[in-house]
């Protein structure tokens, strides 16, 4: 055995002198660092109840003032009551009490006594005269109120410009308190006042320029506040009255107010997140020097444990000794510690032989047990072990083998899962205690992740406690169940939520946030112009752009709803982050090496924990988007009542167009170098009995999302053809009308009766001129174009509206015969009227392609005299009449043939 073995006996002492030490050490250290955090938490306590204080400070000095004007407004206006000086009284006495308790830290001795007797004289100065408001220390307010403020955005390191904003916001009110009296007299000095609302005026345009700096300091009380310093900066500019400069003075102190509480409250609250964080780290330094302590404790005990265990392993080895072939003597020097187990050895040594035979028997009887145990391990698919009550295999099978090799039972527990671990430890321990069986699933990690059913069966031999560890592999089923979950809760195509497997993760998560529904305008046009693979490629694409910028947001949840439309869930945005949600979305896509410009229109609502009602607002929030044709719509009441007036107009239009409520009036074209009357736009006009009158966008794009259109231009082209008939033998024969058709109504049945009614009325052609509206729609649809060059071979008039808004209507006039263009009102009367250029080249177009140029929206003699000049023909709009009535269309045609022009 060796003498070198009894020779590190001392090694064990220094051992555990130096883990004794090393416990000192961690436990000084951690209670040290411990100790560090929870001064770091009780000095941002110390800044926010400064924060506190300056509120309350900030809160009277503010009702202190907003009091002292409105008893001045009383006193000029001769208001008899203190009706509006009295809520500013109470208010300031409110935060006076809160303030009284406030002044034991973070003022210096001068300024204590300087607040102490402001603070006890207050309801003297509230309820005296108005010269006591002057013995107010404003000064030493507005230091402390600053100091404490600093302190706040000092300690959570805000930038410069969160500074430079407070300093500007406490002058703008110094400059007010010093000058109210004057602002709020009967009759103020001009100058003075002047120069006092320059001075505000100019700090609201430097406030201006700090939010541009940094737009994170952007929040609506200092948008209030900008646009009420500019208003009252405003007053010089004009014969002020007094209640003007009270509302408008009010109005701008109490914004100020607000903008520096949002500032102290926002601060507050980082300040609060960082004691918190403080706290938490004292309390894991705390933990984390227990847990060392606690650890090195037992590397003590552990060590102890293993000095016996050395004496007792040597006692074994005594009994296993043979006197025959080694002496007792040898194994131990001549004197040591250990003489009594010597003496031990010695004794037991002799009966070694007496011993042999026994332990012969059992291992017979061992090996007998282990034949009949190792036949029912391999005769059996599953994996089976055999374990001791200290977590060692006593037995294990070839199928075992072949799952984990030789490892050991801790080895074999670090394949699993952190799952699968706990769930192993738990089942062991369960057994233990209620010694019955567990059963359970564990995940086995590796090249081939498995998955088995494990199932441990205690049982006992003798006074010990033993276990079976049956295993059984499940992998191919559980892989089947999830394929199966995969396609019920997934989109195949990108691999998002579909909408059952949305509602399911929704139902998981705690819901505060913003539903999106989002449409992508032009997959059913790439199904059409491709195919489906090319569309689902794009909605793809798309959603993995929107994944990757997602990520930054810790709680979400995307899905796809219908063919062309997504969901989104994103926790805490509300209508101030549209900017932001809009940048989610990709404007451009690469599709099979080719650039996919991509139009999306948004619905969006604000979330409540109820599924069908975020999906309810937002769909009704992207049906609004798409009829007005926005990108972004949030949902809201007038949107509701918007969908109700429409279900309205809906609803009656069928019985309108049935009883002709909708009628024809008629906006006169004349020409404009003589004024005479060739014709006139037919335009759909409705005057509901009940509803009143109903705008014609609205009820047109109705009948459109309805299907009702085709049955309404069918009402209108009857009643203008009526029209044309009534007037054929009369001074208006020569009259032509102008007939709107758009894209949703070049049917067949349109063309029909128009070749049918040139039987009846072979001069019809003549005096009926087809509109085009929406080119845009018509030029991408072949078989519209096929209608309209039907149409245009009967002979009757093709005219394009709004020319000039886009390609499309200069596209049509290659692919049809047309022979009149209608320049939108835009250049005309609108916004780019001074657009002459382009006034000049439509008319030169026109004359060189030999077509008929009108002007729609002439408002004015100007705009009229324009037109002329450039060469336009044919004008219309309100500088000649509106749309009128048939009667009042020809007593306005014969009054104005009676005039001169």
């Amino acid at each position: 055995m060796g003498s070198n073995r009894f020779a590190k006996i001392p090694y064990r002492i220094y051992t555990m002198v130096l883990a004794v030490a090393c416990l000192v050490g961690v436990l000084l250290f951690g209670l040290g660092l411990s100790y560090y955090w929870k001064e770091k938490h009780v000095s941002v306590d110390q800044s926010v109840t400064n924060l506190n204080h300056a509120s309350d400070l900030a809160g009277v000095e503010s009702y202190l003032v907003l009091h002292q004007a409105a008893k001045l407004y009383e006193l000029n206006s001769g208001q008899p009551t203190a009706l509006l000086s009295s809520p500013y009284r109470e208010r300031a006495l409110q935060y006076n009490t809160q303030l009284l308790d406030d002044f034991e830290t973070g003022v210096h001795e001068r300024e204590r006594d300087a607040l102490l007797a402001f603070s006890e004289r207050l309801e003297e100065t509230l309820d005296g005269e108005l010269s006591e408001f002057d013995n107010v220390p404003f000064d030493v307010i507005e230091s402390i109120d600053r100091r404490w403020l600093y302190q706040g955005l000092e300690r959570t390191a805000q930038a410069n410009t969160a500074y430079e904003l407070t300093d500007a916001v406490m002058r703008m009110q110094m400059t007010f308190i010093q000058n109210v009296t004057n602002l709020l007299a009967e009759t103020p000095d001009r100058e003075k006042l002047e120069a006092e609302l320059a001075s505000i005026a100019t700090e609201a345009r430097l406030l201006e320029e700090i939010i541009a700096t940094n737009p994170t300091l952007q929040t609506k009380s200092t948008a209030d506040l900008t646009e009420s310093a500019l208003a009252l900066g405003r007053l010089t500019s004009t014969g002020s009255t007094l209640e003007a400069r009270y509302v408008n003075g009010t109005k701008f102190y109490e914004d100020s107010h607000e903008v520096l509480q949002t500032i102290r409250s926002s601060t507050e609250s980082l300040l609060l997140e960082e004691r918190n964080r403080y706290g938490t780290l004292a309390v894991l330094v705390l933990l984390a020097t227990l847990v060392l302590s606690t650890g090195l404790l037992a590397a003590l005990c552990y060590t102890r444990k293993m000095y016996a265990h050395d004496l007792s392993h040597l006692k074994a080895r005594a009994l296993a000794i043979d006197p025959s072939t080694e002496p007792v003597e040898a194994s131990f020097p001549a004197s040591h510690d250990f003489r009594g187990i010597e003496d031990e050895l010695r004794e037991i040594a002799v009966s070694v032989h007496s011993t042999v035979n026994t332990l012969e028997t059992q291992s017979n009887d061992l090996l007998r047990y282990h034949e009949r145990w190792s036949s029912l391990f391999s005769e059996t698919g599953l994996a089976i072990a055999l374990i001791d009550d200290a977590y060692n295999f006593i037995e294990r099978n070839d199928v075992f083998d072949q799952f984990f090799g030789a490892r050991n039972l801790y080895e074999i527990n670090q394949l699993f899962t952190n799952t699968g671990r706990r769930l192993f430890q738990e089942a062991l321990e369960g057994v233990t205690e209620h010694g019955t069986s567990a059963q359970f699933i564990l995940h086995l990690k590796g090249e081939h992740a498995r998955f088995l059913n494990a199932k441990i069966i205690p049982l006992k031999r003798g006074g010990t406690l033993t276990y079976y560890l049956i295993l059984e592999d499940e992998t191919e089923r559980v892989e089947r169940e999830r394929k199966v979950d995969r396609l019920v809760r997934f989109d195949l195509a990108t691999e998002l939520y579909n909408e059952y497997g949305f509602i399911r993760a929704w139902e998981k998560q705690d819901i505060d946030g913003t539903f999106l529904l989002i449409k992508l305008n032009d997959f059913h046009h790439l199904v059409d112009w491709y195919d489906t693979i090319y569309a689902d490629l794009l909605m793809t694409e798309f959603a993995r752009h929107v994944e990757d910028r997602l990520e930054k947001y810790a709680h979400h949840l995307f899905g796809r709803y219908r063919d062309d439309t997504l969901m989104l869930y994103v926790k805490g945005f509300s209508t101030l982050d549209e900017h932001e949600l809009m940048e989610l979305f990709p404007t451009e896509l690469l599709i099979n090496q080719k650039r996919q410009t991509v139009h999306v229109q948004i619905g969006a609502a604000h979330t409540t924990p109820n599924y069908t009602d975020c999906l309810f607002e937002a769909t009704r929030a992207l049906q609004h988007a798409k009829e007005t044709r926005t990108p972004f719509v949030w949902y809201d009441a007038s949107i509701l009542a918007q969908l109700q007036w429409a279900a309205l107009i809906e609803q009656a239009l069928p019985e309108a167009i049935e009883q002709g409520h909708i009628t024809v009036a008629y906006q006169p074209q004349v020409e404009l170098t003589t004024g005479r009357v060739v014709g006139a736009e037919a335009l759909a006009r409705w005057q509901h009995p009940d509803i009143g009158h109903v705008p014609p966008n609205e009820f047109i794009r109705i009948a459109e999302r309805s299907d009702q259109i085709l049955w309404l231009s069918h009402s209108i082209l009857d009643q203008v053809i009526n029209q044309l008939v009534a007037w054929r033998d009369t001074s208006f024969s020569g009259v032509s009308l102008s007939y709107n058709l758009s894209a949703h109504s070049v049917d067949p049945s349109i063309v029909t009766k128009l070749r049918d009614l040139i039987e009846t009325y072979p001069w019809l052609p003549d005096r009926l001129k087809i509109e085009l509206t929406e080119s845009a729609d018509i030029m991408s649809h072949a078989n519209e174009l096929e209608r309209l060059e039907d149409i245009a071979d009967l002979g009757y008039c093709l005219s394009i509206d709004d020319f000039g808004t886009g390609y499309a209507s200069f596209e049509a006039i290659w692919h049809l015969p047309i022979q009149e263009v209608k320049i939108d009102r835009m250049y005309v009367s609108g916004k780019a009227k001074d657009s002459t250029s382009f006034l000049r080249a439509v008319s030169r177009f026109a004359s060189e392609q030999a077509l008929t140029s009108l002007a729609e929206g002439i408002e004015t003699k100007e705009d009229l005299e324009r037109m002329i000049a450039e060469g336009v023909e044919l004008g219309q709009g309100y500088y000649y009449a509106p749309a009128l009535k048939p009667d009042a269309f020809e007593a306005w045609v014969n009054e104005k043939k009676g005039r001169p022009d």
